[in-house]
């Protein structure tokens, strides 16, 4: 099994049209059985999509529009005869323009969905807030998360985190996959409350693997703050299983960089 997840910058990117034909045409090359994407945006003032489609969930209030970007993936990869099923949820506005939410898509049927607010505020127009969108499929869950700064002065990262993990039924495995906006480095920080958790790193156990760093530049959100390479998006599971490898996708190096993020790629 591949899983990968990305934080995509999706419409916000700039030469955004031809970064989607690189990702979709990655993605028909390598075939991860589950995709994560993080800021999974769509414009709000574009017209709704009509469908029956049984592959397409949306989780929430706001309906998918013709150009959200799970959609247009989901989409270009039939053009290949690759068929994923596809779970967003939106529920904030992004750069006063857009719906902004997560995905995760899925080569096998979804059976189940679980959605819940981890901010204060769930307010549509408040950017800071945040949820977590979850499917069931391969008979596990995989959840598409996107979070706060340790220091988020209204939204800190430790009680995001508390109703993240207090919300998570975990007799079965879960993997929980995006960006944790928390750097490897920090001790006494998010990444150190997450391990001492219980939860598991797959890049630290994986037997091939790279740098793992996903970010390198500045990126929305850090400015200043990234000054080196981070490790800030992880693929975290709450059971020990053997990893194969954990590479960095999308950074420029292997495969055209397309993002502010880097993708992780994990090979069980």
């Amino acid at each position: 099994m591949k899983l990968l997840t990305i934080n995509t910058h999706s419409i916000i990117e700039n030469d955004y049209k031809r970064k989607l034909d690189v990702f979709i045409n990655a993605i028909n090359e390598i075939k991860p059985d589950i995709i994560t994407m993080q800021e999974v945006n769509q414009t709000s003032t574009e017209d709704a999509i009509m469908h029956n489609d049984a592959r397409i969930f949306n989780d929430g209030t706001i309906p998918i529009k013709r150009d959200n970007h799970a959609y247009c993936v989901q989409k270009g990869l039939e053009k290949f005869g690759c068929y994923y099923n596809l779970a967003w949820l939106g529920f904030k506005n992004g750069y006063k323009k857009f719906d902004e939410g997560l995905s995760v898509m899925s080569l096998a049927p979804i059976e189940k969905i679980h959605s819940f607010t981890i901010s204060k505020t769930s307010e549509y127009n408040d950017w800071q807030t945040r949820k977590v969108l979850g499917i069931y499929a391969f008979g596990e869950w995989f959840y598409s998360v996107h979070m706060g700064w340790w220091r988020g002065e209204n939204e800190p990262f430790i009680c995001q985190w508390e109703r993240l993990n207090a919300n998570i039924k975990k007799e079965q495995r879960v993997w929980l996959m995006g960006d944790f906006n928390n750097s490897e480095h920090k001790r006494g920080e998010g990444y150190d409350k997450i391990i001492s958790d219980g939860w598991i790193d797959t890049y630290k156990i994986a037997k091939d693997k790279d740098t793992g760093y996903t970010a390198h530049t500045k990126i929305d959100g850090w400015q200043e703050k990234c000054e080196m390479p981070l490790r800030i998006d992880y693929i975290f599971t709450n059971k020990t299983i053997d990893i194969q490898s954990s590479f960095v996708v999308f950074d420029g190096k292997n495969r055209e960089k397309i993002s502010d993020h880097n993708a992780i790629l994990v090979n069980l």
